[in-house]
């Protein structure tokens, strides 16, 4: 479901006429036609400069392939001298040790993969071979060796022919071992990496019409379609690129077709051998080209047909324009009503997750609305109410207790309905949540007013018939203890007439506080500090308090004004805290706690709190009525008065209790100031 939307003022599209949509069409699209000649100048500009970018790092690459032949030629030459070397100088290690015989030698060039090997003593003769040496050779290696022979140089590196590399090194005990190998590898490498080579590879790929490799003399390397192709000599733009370090283009005809032809000097080193000339075909520049006109005439067409059908679109546009703005009103107006309902709502999807959590929500079960959206309803709310709706029970009015993180319990009615998609199936799942623990409150204190109201009617007229009688009893035992005098039992006649007179007073103040339920006295309100009122109520108690061994705690600092009846307020206070004294005086070391605060809309609560042994659920809803009492000597009025008192000063009283936790009483008042 859709989140929130802040309120927005939408604002309506200007209309445009369609007559004049169509002119602005045309004149873009004569607008857009120049644009788009103009980009394919620029794109076939672009072309020619990425071609020439190509040549050139062809022409780089060919020249770089020939500096790396070289390179591999001088590591390959030094690699099969080491080779060589150590070849000759483990033979020449075993000749110092033992004498080699041809047949030694023969085996140890064929594990070697050497050519021949010969042994030569002092004198340049020769004691082994592997091969033939012939005369001429060997007067040869007499004549190139001296220096090993003389004992001036160890090992000796040399080149005998283009396929033959050998090396020579003196014997420890005199003569000098002759390794040879074949340079045919080195030779291939040269045949396959050379720069003909490369201009033969590269010329023959698709695009590239040629590449020659020419000097002022002639044509050095040329790929494998070039016969005859212009010299340098009497072409100012060849002779002007030979001594230039740049490269030059330009479009020429080859063989009857428009090219275009990249020049750049060939330096392979640092050394100019020539220029390398690469001529590229321009077919692919002309298919671009062609694409592009086309383009552009199908750009223009369309554009001339939008025109057409514009007015059309604007059509549309204001239509749907109306419609979002529409859409727009209603989902903010939605967003308001969610916002300000008192009544909770959440809704979730199939499977419990909350997408919509209103104020009246997160007021109710706590928890802010962005950090449980997105959560399990049964993890914010864990009841059954929910488990039962969640699993498609369509509540209506179902009425739940739930008792939030401070410990109080709220009476809830809990409605729910299934919203579903077009195939039938639930998409979302709503519960409006009523909060119905005012209304409640306030019914059971209406009915207990009623019921306090007409037992109090009863009782004025019970006692108005009853006094009438008692007064005359009271006259009658006046005058007996005055005017007849007994002549026998004179004192047990005293303790009589004493006892009649008593009683009769006793019934007589039961009377009177019948009459103060039923006829109370007119409220005088003032202004007063609700701290300094408790704190007079706190101490005219804690005498009694502290002599049953219990402790008094205060809490109710900087709680304001109130306007009341302070001796009416104050016996209502005393009132209860005698009977949280009363619940307690068996118990050692426990608290009664007297404390008030400030709530919202200008009201006031305070609460007298014991932990005694509390009330039976049975009894506690009976406990403010008339002459409903659980003590031996009680008379069933005091909590009746305290709410009487409580209620003519506009509040109402609640009480709340568990059996061994004990029994809190909150009175609501308005501050009326």
């Amino acid at each position: 479901m859709a989140d929130f939307t802040p309120d927005i003022v939408p604002v309506r599209p200007t209309a445009l006429k369609p007559g004049y949509l169509a002119a602005l069409f045309a004149v873009l699209a004569v607008v857009l036609g120049a644009f788009a000649l103009y980009g394919l100048q620029q794109e076939r500009r672009s072309t020619l400069e990425t071609m020439e970018r190509g040549a050139r790092s062809l022409a780089e690459a060919v020249s770089r392939a020939e500096e790396n032949v070289l390179r591999a030629e001088a590591d390959m030459e030094a690699l099969v001298g080491e080779r060589l070397l150590d070849n000759a100088r483990l033979l020449a290690e075993l000749g110092s040790r033992q004498a080699l015989s041809d047949t030694l030698i023969e085996r140890l060039a064929a594990e070697h993969e050497l050519d021949q090997v010969d042994v030569l003593d002092l004198e340049g003769r020769l004691l082994a071979s592997s091969g033939i040496v012939d005369d001429d050779e060997l007067d040869g290696w007499q004549e190139g060796l001296q220096r090993l022979f003389a004992g001036l140089e160890q090992a000796l590196l040399f080149e005998l022919d283009q396929r033959l590399f050998a090396v020579a090194v003196a014997m420890r005990n005199g003569g000098v071992v002759i390794v040879r190998a074949s340079a045919e590898r080195l030779l291939e490498l040269r045949i396959r990496s050379g720069a003909g080579r490369l201009i033969q590879e590269i010329g023959s790929n698709k695009g590239v019409v040629y590449m020659v490799l020419q000097d002022s003399l002639g044509v050095l390397a040329a790929s494998s379609d070039v016969v005859l192709i212009d010299p340098i000599t009497g072409d100012t733009f060849l002779e002007s690129a030979l001594v230039k370090d740049s490269v030059d283009s330009r479009l020429v005809t080859f063989e009857g077709q428009q090219i275009f032809e990249a020049v750049i000097p060939f330096a392979p080193e640092g050394e100019t051998l020539g220029l390398l000339r690469i001529g590229l075909s321009l077919d692919e520049l002309r298919v671009q080209e062609r694409r592009g006109r086309l383009q552009v005439l199908l750009l223009v067409l369309l554009l001339l047909v939008l025109g057409a059908v514009g007015a059309g679109a604007v059509t549309v546009r204001q239509n749907l324009s109306l419609l979002g703005d529409a859409y727009t009103r209603i989902q903010t107006y939605s967003s308001r009503i969610l916002t300000q309902m008192a009544d909770a709502v959440i809704a979730t999807d199939p499977v419990g997750v909350i997408e919509v959590f209103n104020q009246a929500a997160e007021d109710l079960l706590g928890g802010d609305r962005n950090e449980v959206r997105g959560r399990r309803l049964q993890e914010v709310w864990p009841h059954e109410i929910v488990d039962r709706a969640l699993q498609g029970e369509e509540l209506l009015g179902a009425v739940c207790l739930y008792t939030n993180k401070e410990g109080g319990e709220r009476t809830l009615a809990v409605s729910s309905s299934q919203v579903r998609n077009a195939d039938g199936e639930v998409e979302t799942i709503v519960l409006v949540v009523q909060d119905l623990s005012e209304k409640v409150a306030m019914e059971a204190d209406l009915r207990r007013r009623d019921r306090l109201a007409s037992m109090g009617a009863l009782a004025a007229g019970v006692a108005h018939e009853v006094r009438n009688p008692l007064n005359a009893i009271s006259v009658i035992v006046q005058r007996l203890r005055r005017e007849f005098i007994p002549q026998q039992d004179k004192e047990e006649y005293g303790q009589l007439t004493g006892v009649v007179s008593e009683e009769v007073k006793r019934v007589n103040r039961i009377i009177e506080q019948f009459l103060e339920l039923a006829r109370p006295p007119a409220l005088a309100k003032e202004r007063a500090d609700l701290a300094a009122l408790l704190q007079r109520a706190a101490q005219t108690i804690e005498p009694r308090v502290l002599a049953t061994g219990l402790r008094l705690q205060r809490d109710f600092n900087d709680v304001g004004a109130v306007e009341v009846d302070a001796d009416q307020l104050q016996q209502a206070l005393l009132n209860l805290l005698g009977n949280a004294i009363e619940s307690m005086e068996s118990m050692d070391e426990e608290a009664i706690k007297l404390a008030a605060r400030s709530l919202a809309d200008g009201w006031v609560e305070i609460t007298v709190a014991d932990t005694g042994p509390g009330i039976p659920p049975a009894e506690l809803e009976r406990i403010f009525d008339l002459y409903f009492t659980t003590k031996a000597e009680g008379t069933g009025l005091g909590l009746s008065i305290v709410h009487r008192i409580v209620s003519e000063h506009g509040g109402r009283i609640e009480v709340q209790s568990a059996l061994g936790e004990g029994t809190r009483f909150t009175i609501l008042l308005p501050r009326g100031c």
